[in-house]
């Protein structure tokens, strides 16, 4: 442009330039600390994985692949996750429900009690469900004091005893995006459903529970992946014949002296996870729903 044109602009067209070039230069020093944020807990970290799989003699990801243990885990923990996933979800519908439509006071003392138990780690929770389940612990207590059992209970560092376990460390995930779903929820839906002679059941089946779908989706798959790597919780619950694949990663770590084992055995589990939650949103449209 010649500075016969530049002059012969409209003041607008001057203007706006500036103010364009102000607005991506903002733009940019926005993205600057989540790009930094992400190369330094993300990807740094999977660049140090991938490093320390390679760093070994033999081929790290088909060693740990031909591993029964390691393979037993992938199950054993698909199976922990799907289990929990929908037991959480379901629990935690109800329990949406009961803070959406009940008095007061007890949407104060459950709303009360699901921070808590999101606020509080998840080891002094773990900890709290070991004291529950020992064979002399406090549930053996009130089963003596009811005159219900008199001998030690066997459930201490068995499958069962991870279960109910992780539907409670993981209960926060599920009831808050349903909860925001039955919050926003038009009532007077119900009110149409009730005018036209549905009954409770179905009004539930055909009005309610189509209008929460996507929210009870979305915080099953939070539930499911995050279940994928859960560690603390499966191993001092279920005791080492029902380890997770977080388990035996930390096995070839600490015990096996392999850390390229355990470093291939970590991005299996992290392209695993990936994966699944992929398909989930392209399924799903979680993504979506969280953003």
């Amino acid at each position: 442009m010649t500075m016969e044109q530049a002059l012969a602009a409209p003041a607008t067209t001057r203007r706006r330039r500036p103010m364009a070039d102000g607005a991506a230069a903002e733009r940019r020093c926005l993205l600057w600390p989540p790009l930094v944020f992400f190369l330094l807990t993300v990807a740094g970290p999977v660049v140090a994985l991938v490093q320390q799989a390679l760093s070994g003699e033999g081929n790290a990801f088909a060693e740990s692949l031909r591993m029964e243990v390691f393979v037993d885990s992938v199950w054993r923990t698909l199976l922990l996750a799907a289990v929990v996933t929908v037991a959480t979800v379901v629990v935690g519908t109800c329990y949406a429900f009961a803070i959406a439509v009940g008095p007061v006071w007890v949407k104060a003392l459950l709303m009360g009690g699901l921070l808590i138990s999101l606020w509080t780690s998840v080891m002094v929770r773990t900890i709290g469900w070991m004291l529950l389940e020992l064979p002399t612990g406090a549930l053996f207590w009130v089963l003596e004091l009811l005159h219900l059992r008199s001998e030690p209970i066997d459930f201490y560092q068995s499958t069962a005893a991870m279960y109910p376990a992780m539907i409670a460390v993981m209960l926060p995930f599920a009831v808050l995006p349903v909860l925001a779903s039955v919050i926003g929820f038009d009532r007077e839906q119900l009110k149409a459903a009730t005018v036209f002679g549905a009954g409770p059941l179905l009004t539930l089946g055909a009005v309610v529970l189509p209008a929460i779908r996507q929210a009870m989706i979305s915080g099953g798959v939070l539930v499911f992946v995050m279940s994928l790597g859960f560690y603390v919780t499966p191993l001092l619950l279920g005791g080492p014949a029902n380890m997770t694949m977080s388990g035996i990663i930390n096995a070839q770590l600490n015990t096996a002296n392999r850390a390229d084992v355990g470093a291939a055995m970590s991005l299996l589990l992290v392209g695993g996870t990936v994966a699944i939650y992929l398909v989930a949103d392209r399924l799903f449209k979680v993504s979506e729903r969280w953003g």
